[in-house]
């Protein structure tokens, strides 16, 4: 018991070292006196890291000793500390499961319009054009915007009013013009910035704080809860390529692919050019009466994933928000941009940049490139959401099953796997030859690239959030900012290169983004495997003296979270 005390001790004095931190709200907030109202409230040792060596204390007959209650002291609130109930970690899974749901919802929406870009507003390359001017603005929103705005507003009320600048780019496809679509998908791309920034940083903070409860690795809990997410948020290519399917195949155009002969088959695929579309039937922009009709679905959806996170995702102060800002002095907006540009400094950051961008090209590619080349062109435009609806549905499976099984394989054979699908997968692209009378096969390639997607979504979104704890909103943004970089590159050339040379310049990218990845890996693998053999030596000094003995400083850097130091679990 007193080995317990000094070790909490010791533990509290590293807190201190590093000033008052953050603040929380409490579950259960002491009196005027400085006492909870909970008794039964206890500390968690935090010198194993994330591991609560608390549960796993037994006395000589076998059962388990419970660290010892304590009150939780004024001197401790003023540090930032805040308890936590075990059974808040049912209320995290809500939240998380709330939040899934909602981006669920809103990107059946956006994710079924932009599916249909290239091929409803084809002419001039108006829908391409229109993305792309989407993801430019997302890369400098994610330079500018996220810090700032989720100081202001919080993580919660900038997921709110972020996802309503979708709503814009939707309601322009009533009056598609270049003057209606390129400014509301600008104004698309300012909010998706601080969209996405909050809900990692919302996975993140909540990852942590569930890690702590159930006493599990953070980064394993970190990569679990981005596989249920991304679970919810492919099922959107499900429904928002369904409705648009369904509504396109009931008009009295909606079989495709009976115009297409063989000379003209002969332009698809690999060998495909924009400029050679005219001459296809199959590309013609469905009545615009269909289209309204699908657009007016998507608001709807965009309407509910509002509704969804005011009533039902708890503000993220509830897990210690505050507890991530080193101060609360204001910051000018030239210091808020070398806050998230600094972190372009950090040598693992420069490294994740071209896999980062290579996410990018190949959603950009299978939403794009690959339902105008292949099956607008082959099968015709009704066509394209039930393609996209396989990819969506293997994309689903696969992040939920990612998520999971990376807990017992590792990162890094699951990122080999994906390497090795989209590699096989664009060597095929380049041989292909599309055939209206062999349909499976559009359903196959699509569904094998999901599988890939799978393992980029979960596993890079996971090791951004394993490596930047510390930084998670600046790491977070850069993540947005080369991804959609790699949006830009490939919106851009959309409508100026053939097909063939895009899945070279794909191949390419994966290529160095790959080869760079290893070099993460292997870094970071050798830097865990010092930081163990360093607290093996602390442990093995501790339990010779006998006494708490001050080791040297611990490396700061951020795969160290201050959220494990400050979270007093009530155990109930």
């Amino acid at each position: 018991m007193d080995s317990h005390n000094k070790t909490h001790q010791f533990a509290k004095l590293e807190d201190a070292d590093r000033g008052h931190e953050m603040t929380a709200s409490l579950d259960n907030p002491p009196n005027s006196d400085g006492k909870t109202n909970d008794d039964s409230v206890y500390t968690v040792s935090v010198t194993g890291a994330y591991e609560n060596q608390g549960f796993k204390r037994e006395d000589p007959n076998g059962d388990p000793i419970k660290p010892p209650n304590r009150k939780l002291t004024l001197e401790e609130i003023s540090q930032g500390k805040f308890q936590v109930s075990t059974k808040e970690k049912w209320r995290i899974l809500k939240n998380v499961s709330a939040l899934s749901c909602a981006f669920m919802i809103h990107f059946t929406a956006f994710q079924g319009t932009a599916n249909l870009q290239s091929s409803i507003n084809a002419k001039d390359g108006l829908g391409t054009v229109s993305l792309c001017a989407v993801y430019a603005a997302l890369v400098l929103s994610c330079i500018f915007v996220p810090t700032f705005l989720i100081k202001r507003l919080t993580v919660k009320w900038t997921l709110c009013l972020s996802m309503s600048t979708y709503a814009f780019y939707i309601a322009a496809q009533f009056v598609p013009k270049f003057y209606t679509l390129v400014p509301a998908g600008i104004l698309l791309g300012i909010g998706a910035a601080p969209m996405w920034a909050s809900k990692a940083t919302y996975l993140t903070q909540v990852a942590g704080v569930y890690a702590k409860l159930t006493d599990q690795a953070v980064d394993g809990i970190i990569v679990r809860f981005f596989g249920f997410f991304f679970l919810a948020w492919q099922t959107a290519e499900l429904w928002g390529n369904l409705i648009s399917s369904l509504v396109l195949s009931s008009s009295p155009h909606g079989a495709g692919g009976s115009s297409s002969n063989g000379s003209t088959l002969n332009y698809c695929g690999a060998e495909f050019c924009v400029t050679n579309s005219n001459t296809n039937d199959n590309l013609q922009r469905p009545a615009d009466s269909e289209i309204r009709q699908i657009m007016t679905i998507y608001l709807i959806c965009i309407g509910g994933a509002l509704v969804l996170i005011v009533l039902v995702v708890d503000p993220l102060s509830r897990y210690g928000e505050r507890q991530r800002r080193p101060s609360t002095v204001e910051l000018s907006g030239i210091q808020l941009l070398s806050a998230t540009a600094y972190q372009l400094k950090k040598p693992y950051q420069q490294l994740l940049i071209p896999i980062t961008i290579f996410i990018g090209m190949e959603q950009a590619f299978i939403g794009a490139d690959f339902t105008q080349a292949y099956v607008s062109c082959a099968l015709g435009i009704p066509s394209v959401g039930y393609v996209m609806i396989c990819f969506g549905v293997v994309n689903a499976i696969c992040s939920l099953l990612f998520g999971s099984v990376m807990k017992y394989v590792g990162r890094a054979p699951i990122i080999g796997l994906g390497f090795l699908v989209h590699t096989g997968l664009v060597i095929w692209f380049l041989i292909w030859k599309p055939n209206i009378n062999n349909a499976k096969l559009f359903y196959m390639a699509s569904g094998l690239w999901g599988v890939g997607d799978a393992v980029w979504q979960t596993q890079v979104n996971g090791l951004y959030g394993t490596l930047f704890r510390r930084n998670k909103e600046a790491a977070f943004s850069n993540y947005r900012l080369w991804e959609s970089m790699g949006f830009v590159i490939a919106y851009a050339y959309s409508t100026h290169l053939c097909a063939k040379m895009k899945l070279y310049a794909l191949l390419g990218v994966l290529w160095i983004g790959m080869v760079m990845y290893v070099m993460v890996e292997a870094h970071h693998m050798r830097k865990v495997h010092r930081q163990k053999e360093r607290e093996k030596k602390a442990a093995a000094i501790e339990a010779a003296t006998k006494q708490v003995v001050q080791n040297e400083p611990e490396e700061t850097d951020d795969e160290k979270d201050d959220i494990d130091d400050d979270i007093i679990v009530t155990h109930l």
